[in-house]
């Protein structure tokens, strides 16, 4: 080395033993003594220390780091930052040793440099002592032996809440943790709360699978407050880490802080915050347990800052913290006790548990725990110059460091049920893997066993109530909706279930949907006797949740064997299928049933996708537009049904079994429900009847789209009977006065549903109408009387459509995308009398509309289903849809839409151009208009 500076820092005095242990220090130097010594700012290559009696430091390691702190503090040592500058297994002789940095270190000439030390049993050799000088608040040290908590997907710790009574408004959750980089990311659940009523009060994600972490807090109407951010995997596995999750519903901030600094922050977070149970280290129900280590857990009823984590990080209980009169628990976790953790908090609430703790011995540089002040320094010369034939070369070393034990359960039959019969926490044992130190395999290592467990899987008979889904719908998704103060009504049929609508039974609703709006549930029986008797209703497949590869792979969803009902001579397959996470939600899949029956056997392929954007409730939040698996958010999930009476006689056996065609999806899940359905004779030869009104029809959420209408009535028609349908006679009317009579023709199989629509002449069957009640009756089927009359009348309430009696203006004006938007205007007879399509974008389109009276429907269409505007796609911009009123020079806006429309909307409206005003519906309205000097502020009728 050529133009050495040695800068010699202290005389020794005494010296310092490392006692045949592992440890971690921190000593400070500060920067007066630098320069006293003659150290130069600029590049260190080595350091010197002398050893009074020589021994070996396993895995020595050397970090330095520029610092303003003027002393060390256990409550809060400074893990952050340093440059590693020497990593080797360590022989000291005794007098002097150079330790030549592998890694330059820079210093700033000014700054006081913090020297952490850390070193690994050695079981062979004894350790050093090196010579030292007396020094206070200048070093700290972790020595006595420490340990944390490990956690490898074993079932959580049981919280006490008793303490959280206090937590309503604001609310701190700290910790350290070191996650196991072997598994994560997975889904994980590092602690959840909840309610009274089960809602989640506090959930943190640590991580997700996609490596985000979240942090939920306080509930109400029906959501809780969140806020997300990604991460990388060095942030949450392979390190200790600290993390603090703080809230404050009063001014609606959430933070998430990372080592004391502010890593993520969100506002308007002001749910209140109320906790019954908790669950740490995995989610309430114990399915997504964390993997990694855990020290240091704290929670506070007060919002806690950051330099106040910094400060106390190390020591959050401490009698001295500024909040410790806010302190709720403190879970040191460095105690080693078999089956407790022990809070040292006021009033402390020990974590119990009846399986053992998991303890995990930290040593060496992993030591977070344990940290007291030291009155020594060891001498030290810093070296600078140069150096002259040197090289860093790596050398290969073997660092056995303990493993975290892991969860076997034994489990036995009970009474058709799994019990657990023995916990037992324990080592892995056979072919260990060897990692350098990015986590990359590099070699394995055999070791020896004391026992196995051999896993093997227990068949048996899962028993549960009889379950039956009777229908699925997904509430429509929240932001910005209005359901109008009337809400929405949906119908549903379930004659099927009538087998076992009977009694006493249990209704719920699941799956998140019914704390989101309120919901009223109506069963209307009818009387009399049915078109077919439904003589059993039986659950192939019960309501449950699969993953794509368990079901390909027939380890659930497996082929069931049943028998067909000898009371019956008809038979279906009815079935509601979803997908769901994010390749089995937004990617259409061919589904199947295989059936095998006594005469014959049948593949029923089917595809579960669901246009979106034409839904009936819109616009909603979210990504409601986007097509997805078998359901839309607002909308009645599809049902698939298969007849399958030719396949096989009533009283025999019959073979059904479900799958999925196509490759394997790795994050896809689906819900299914399916059941055979077993049907009597019919029990009419010749029976039509009415299903539903499409049109007119107020009250029906599904026809939203159609309605209101003044065009021709459509009605729904299913034949009940056994006989094919090919006319039908109608008369249809409202009170205005007319009857109107309609023969339809055509072929109507059994079973089979037609929409058939319904002529009208004029719109007085609407205008004159003074009760807006529609009424349709089938009077002949087959030009004779069918055999049941007791489906052939219905009757719906309707609302009249906007009149205009003036010539209005329609008005469309595209966003960014060109030739996605049409339109076209139709009379009431469904003939075109005006069409524009693949219109320019940004442009405005007018159409002075100087059409004769009566009644017009117009259609918008947007071909890429996003309407005109739409939150996902800002670069597309915005457009507008509207009808205008030309006053003097101005065009007044009479009738706008809304833009964010999907697939597109229709709209019916009457031009009536009278000079009687008293049946006109006219608006008030107020509008400015920069292009033109008039200011039109009010019209109205007189």
């Amino acid at each position: 080395m050529s133009n050495a500076i040695n800068a010699t820092i202290g005389i020794k005095n005494s010296d310092i033993s490392f006692k045949d242990k592992d440890g971690r220090y921190f000593y400070l130097f500060k920067a007066v003594d630098l320069i006293n010594g003659g150290l130069k700012p600029g590049k260190m290559l080595a350091l010197k220390w002398n050893a009074s009696k020589p021994g070996t430091l396993s895995f020595l390691k050397i970090n330095l780091k520029n610092t303003n702190d003027d002393e060390l503090d256990p409550t809060n040592a400074d893990f952050n930052s340093a440059t590693e500058v020497y990593f080797k297994n360590t022989d000291f002789i005794a007098g002097s040793n150079t330790l030549i940095f592998h890694k330059e270190f820079n210093w700033d000439g000014v700054s006081n440099i913090q020297l952490e030390l850390s070193f690994n049993l050695n079981k062979n050799n004894s350790t050093p002592e090196i010579e030292a000088f007396n020094a206070q608040n200048l070093a700290i040290g972790s020595i006595e032996d420490t340990w944390s908590v490990a956690q490898t997907g074993m079932f959580g710790l049981n919280l006490p809440p008793q303490k959280m009574s206090s937590v309503a408004d604001e609310i701190s959750i700290s910790f350290w943790a070191n996650g196991d980089r072997n598994t994560l990311p997975v889904n994980t659940s590092f602690l959840e709360a909840v309610d009274k009523q089960n809602n989640r009060q506090i959930n943190i994600p640590f991580p997700w699978r996609n490596s985000s972490i979240s942090w939920d807090c306080g509930y109400s109407g029906g959501s809780y407050d969140r806020i997300e951010k990604a991460s990388s995997s060095s942030e949450f596995s392979g390190q200790w880490t600290n993390w603090t999750f703080t809230k404050n519903a009063r001014t609606g901030i959430m933070n998430i802080y990372k080592n004391g600094s502010l890593w993520h922050t969100g506002t308007g977070k002001t749910k209140p915050i109320s906790v019954d149970r908790m669950n740490l280290l995995s989610n309430i129900d114990n399915q997504l347990s964390y993997y990694g280590r855990v020290s240091h857990l704290s929670i506070w009823n007060k919002e806690i800052d950051s330099s106040t984590i910094q400060d106390w990080i190390l020591d959050p209980g401490n009698t001295n913290h500024p909040y410790y009169n806010s302190l709720l628990y403190y879970y040191p976790m460095n105690q080693n006790s078999n089956q407790t953790i022990t809070d040292v908090a006021p009033n402390p609430a020990t974590i119990q548990n009846s399986d053992f703790i998991n303890w995990y011995k930290e040593t060496g540089r992993n030591r977070i725990s344990g940290y007291s002040s030291i009155s020594e320094l060891p001498v030290t010369t810093f070296v600078q110059g140069t150096l002259i034939g040197y090289k860093v070369e790596d050398i290969n070393a073997v660092e056995e460091i303990p493993m975290m034990k892991i969860p076997v359960t034994e489990f036995e039959i009970e009474k058709g049920a799994p019990k657990i019969v023995n916990r037992y926490i324990v080592y892995p044992g056979g072919d260990l893997l060897v990692k350098d130190e990015s986590g990359m395999i590099v070699d394995f290592k055999t070791t020896n066993y004391d026992g196995i467990f051999t896993q093997k899987d227990i068949r048996y008979q899962r028993f549960s109530p009889a379950k039956f889904e009777l229908l699925s719908l997904v509430t429509p998704y929240g932001n910005n909706l209005d359901l109008g103060k009337e809400g929405k009504t949906f119908v549903f049929d379930v004659s099927d279930y009538a087998p076992i609508l009977r009694n006493s039974k249990r209704l719920s609703i699941e799956n998140g949907g019914e704390n989101q709006e309120e919901l009223d549930i109506k069963f209307q029986f009818i009387k009399g006797k049915p078109a077919r008797e439904v003589k059993e209703i039986q659950n192939i497949y019960a309501f449950q949740l699969a993953w794509f590869p368990d079901i390909i792979s027939s380890k659930v969803m497996e082929q069931r064997n049943l028998v067909l009902d000898n009371r019956a001579n008809s038979f279906k397959i009815r079935s509601t299928i979803t997908g769901h996470e994010q390749n089995g939600e937004f990617t259409s899949r061919s589904h199947f049933f295989n059936v095998i029956g006594s005469k014959s056997s049948q593949k029923f392929d089917f595809t579960v996708w669901k246009e979106c954007a034409d839904n009936p409730i819109y616009p909603q939040g979210g990504t409601w537009i986007f097509d997805r698996a078998g359901w839309c958010p607002g909308a009645a999930s599809d049902v698939h049904e298969f007849q399958i009476g030719h396949l096989g006689d009533p009283g025999t056996a019959i073979k059904i079994d479900y799958g999925l065609n196509g490759a394997n999806l790795d994050a896809a899940k689906y819900l299914i429900s399916s059941q055979l359905v077993s049907y009597g004779p019919s029990a009419y030869s010749l029976d039509a009847g009415i299903e539903s009104i499409v049109r007119p029809n107020s009250e029906r959420v599904e026809f939203e789209r159609f309605n209101p209408s003044c065009s021709k009535p459509m009605v729904q028609i299913k034949n009940f009977g056994a006989t094919d349908i090919s006319t039908i006679d109608f008369s249809y009317y409202t009170n205005s006065g007319t009857t109107y009579t309609y023969s339809y023709s055509g072929n109507i199989k059994p079973l089979e549903i037609k929409n058939i629509e319904l002529p009208i002449q004029n719109m007085e069957i609407w205008s004159k109408s003074t009760d807006s009640l529609f009424t349709v009756k089938i009077d002949k089927v087959n030009q004779k009387e069918d055999d049941n009359p007791r489906n052939n009348l219905a009757l719906s309430k309707f609302k009249f459509v906007r009149i205009f009696d003036f010539d209005p203006v329609f008005e469309l004006r595209t966003n960014n995308v060109a030739r996605d938007n049409s339109f076209r205007i139709k009379d009431m007879n469904g003939q075109v009398i005006i069409e524009k399509n693949n219109l320019p974008a940004v442009t405005t389109t007018q159409e002075n509309l100087m059409l004769p009276d009566g009644c017009y429907t117009l259609e918008v269409i947007d071909a890429s289903d996003d309407g005109l505007s739409f939150w996902f796609y800002p670069n597309l911009g915005n457009g507008s849809v509207a009808f205008k009123k030309r006053i003097n020079t101005a065009l007044a806006t009479i009738q706008s839409f809304k833009a964010d429309f999907g697939k597109g909307f229709q709209f019916d409206f009457v031009i009536r151009k009278t000079t009687d005003a008293s049946d006109i519906e006219i608006p008030l309205f107020a509008e400015r208009f920069s292009q033109s000097s008039t200011c039109l502020r009010r019209f109205e009728n007189k």
